[in-house]
């Protein structure tokens, strides 16, 4: 061999190791960055549908205040101003809705429609309004929960 280029060998003998620590660099380096993304996704992922099954409690909570709301309001011989029970619910559905709500007002209403219902036939007459507003408010909070549980998939 020639003694040049036997010294041409040995110069870039030192490269390869280098080059060979930096693609293994590298690939730690990008391996890392993909698991840190990852984390981060899952993190999100996590608090998401947390706050989906904190959402899904609360829609929960809500319609069994309506449904507790509407048996005392429909009920035939019961004295709404003398029942307790009958003005908590309707006090914990207004606190648990919220007054930006589209249908806030409509709910509100028919609430007091059932209070001052004096007569069975005005206690029923009040029942399907109440009914079909909680329907669009209970229907338009699932879907919110489930486009937030299909955002954090």
């Amino acid at each position: 061999m020639n003694p040049q280029a036997a010294g041409q060998i040995a110069a870039w003998t030192w490269a390869i190791p280098l080059i060979a620590a930096l693609i293994a660099f590298t690939g730690v380096m990008i391996t890392i960055i993909l698991q840190w993304r990852n984390f981060k996704k899952q993190i999100r992922s996590a608090h998401a549908l947390k706050i989906a099954e904190m959402r899904q409690a609360w829609i929960n909570n809500l319609r069994d205040a309506m449904c507790t709301f509407q048996s005392y309001g429909v009920t035939p011989d019961l004295d709404h101003n003398a029942t307790r029970e009958f003005y908590e619910h309707g006090t914990r559905i207004e606190l648990m809705m919220n007054p930006k709500d589209p249908d806030y007002d409509e709910l509100h209403s028919c609430l007091y429609k059932f209070l001052s219902a004096a007569t069975h036939e005005d206690k029923f007459a009040s029942n399907p309004q109440f009914v079909e507003v909680c329907q669009r408010i209970l229907k338009r909070e699932w879907d919110v929960l489930k486009s937030e549980i299909a955002a954090a998939s």
